[in-house]
């Protein structure tokens, strides 16, 4: 071969690689999306925050997931058998594997939820485990975690008794607070969630960096055992506020902004509602009262501060979001209660209730503040309220805007008059909103309110097998909680986001979360 071939040869060569290369570079399956704020925490029995709830689900698997229909599916379950009673379920455990190739054994999922019950254990999610055989006793100290409903006769079988039929159990299965963690890695590394090179995990992902308060990247899981399915090779989370998300969406930079994990700019709204996607979630915006503080310890005073707010022009004028006007806690979409339970913008009855709970109490109006999280919406939305109370009582309110991680501080400690506040559902059933306020001392309510009755009604629904009974007394302790008002409902949450157009296949669940694992992103040819 003469001299001028062979050089032809070898630049045709380097052209095709580095052609090889452009093509290999531009058909990466990379997804990148804006995680907001740093996640509180990448411990599955911990995570209780939004942003640390769908990186578990990234990251960790239970013994279902909640499929692209919103209803729960088969994950590391292979096969489940119910009892007559509904009490007793056997899992049946399909081979799959940590990511560091170890087997995953029924035992893991034992060793997580004992750990979760466990009175040394701090973890604001316990409560969730109460409908395992004897799991408050546990936690309050009175009964062994051997004493759990939980048996693991071999590594592929986990036994599940239940302390009352649960027919939401399949979905709760599927949420971070029943996913296993790998029990050698805890029990010898008690700090192994802080640190990628410590971190053992079963999902769909694996966590590959943590550039604290800057960016996560997470990396497809080839041990997975359904990696078939798991087509986005490379997650880039960064870590920025809402107006920088929207710049690098429009830059392309980003291939998903708004719910669930940022909020549209308010003011952006208008001019994008033809890009944007709207769905409905299972979320309720209320107030928390502090009813240990004069006058919010009057239920007469908290009904009239209730009625007095106009929930319609809030929704219309300031979210603009296409949320629906909360007049109960539960959302429309669990159809627990029809009709609503108290007037929108009722301001002569407001009025009346609000001077006859000033003279029972013998006392003016004090200074109050209404505290939420310093964000542009809940501004914007504290704003509205402080103006509607103006109007109609002739008092202003103070506004008290914090920081996310001071604002968590102070509502745990009762350090606040009025909150501004939201539920989420974690299943979708109204129980788990009702929960949240059964016990003063449980970590959810932060209210000090409690009620007898209300808490009997809780107990005795879990007790029920005729679902349209249970319902009845579920509507009966909403009922209950929205005469009382230690919360003041304010509207039902819609999602509002944009996304890239050649991404496909991202699971949006009605309770807010965001699953990548069956994404897809078409690359320009």
């Amino acid at each position: 071969m003469s001299k001028w071939k062979i050089a032809i040869f070898f630049v045709l060569l380097v052209f095709l690689g580095c052609q090889s290369s452009g093509q290999k570079s531009s058909s990466a399956k990379i997804v990148k999306i804006n995680l907001g704020s740093e996640p509180h925490t990448l411990d599955p029995r911990r995570a209780r925050d939004p942003n640390s709830q769908i990186l578990m689900r990234m990251f960790f698997e239970g013994l279902t997931r909640i499929g692209p229909s919103d209803q729960p599916e088969l994950a590391l379950a292979l096969s489940v058998e119910i009892s007559e009673d509904l009490k007793t379920y056997v899992f049946t455990l399909r081979d799959a594997q940590w990511s560091n190739g170890e087997p995953i054994r029924a035992q893991d999922f034992a060793y997580a939820w004992k750990r979760m019950l466990s009175p040394d254990f701090p973890c604001d999610n316990a409560f969730q485990l109460y409908l395992i055989k004897n799991g408050k006793q546990v936690k309050e100290g009175s009964l062994s975690t051997d004493e759990l409903g939980i048996l693991t006769p071999d590594e592929k079988t986990l036994i599940l008794e239940l302390e009352y039929p649960t027919p939401y159990i399949l979905e709760l299965m599927a949420t971070p607070y029943f996913f296993p963690v790998h029990q050698q890695t805890d029990e010898n590394q008690p700090r192994w969630s802080e640190k990628q090179e410590s971190y053992v995990s079963n999902g769909p992902f694996l966590f590959k960096e943590w550039k604290h308060n800057d960016q996560i990247t997470a990396e497809k899981n080839l041990n997975y055992w359904d990696a078939d399915a798991v087509q986005i090779e490379l997650l880039v989370l960064t870590m920025v506020d809402s107006d920088t998300e929207m710049k690098l969406f429009e830059k392309n930079e980003l291939d998903w902004t708004g719910s669930p994990l940022s909020v549209i700019p308010v003011d952006a709204i208008t001019h994008l509602k033809d890009k944007l996607y709207v769905k409905p979630k299972d979320e309720t915006a209320f107030l928390r009262t502090n009813i240990e503080v004069c006058p919010l310890d009057h239920p007469k005073m908290r009904k009239a501060l209730a009625l007095a707010i106009n929930r319609k022009l809030i929704v219309e004028h300031v979210t603009q979001g296409g949320q629906l006007p909360a007049q109960r806690l539960i959302p429309p979409s669990m159809q627990l209660q029809k009709e609503p339970y108290f007037s929108d913008g009722a301001i002569e009855e407001a009025k009346k209730l609000f001077m006859e709970a000033l003279a029972e109490l013998e006392v003016d109006f004090p200074n109050i503040k209404l505290t939420y999280i310093n964000s542009e919406r809940a501004h914007l939305i504290a704003q509205a309220i402080q103006q509607q109370w103006f109007e109609a009582f002739g008092v202003r309110i103070g506004l008290e805007a914090i920081e996310r991680k001071v604002y968590f501080d102070r509502i745990s400690k009762h350090d606040y008059d009025l909150a501004l506040c939201s539920w989420g559902a974690d299943f979708h059933d109204p129980v788990n909103f009702l929960e949240v306020f059964k016990y003063k001392t449980q970590s959810t309510n932060n209210t000090h309110w409690e009620d007898a009755e209300y808490t009997k009604g809780l107990n005795d629904s879990f007790r029920l097998l005729d679902p349209a009974e249970r319902l009845q007394l579920l509507a009966h302790c909403e009922k209950l909680l929205m005469d009382a008002m230690p919360i003041i409902p304010i509207f039902h949450y819609t999602m509002l986001y944009m996304k890239n157009d050649k991404l496909d296949g991202v699971f949006l669940s009605s309770m807010g979360n965001l699953d990548f694992k069956w994404a897809k992103l078409e690359n320009d040819k």
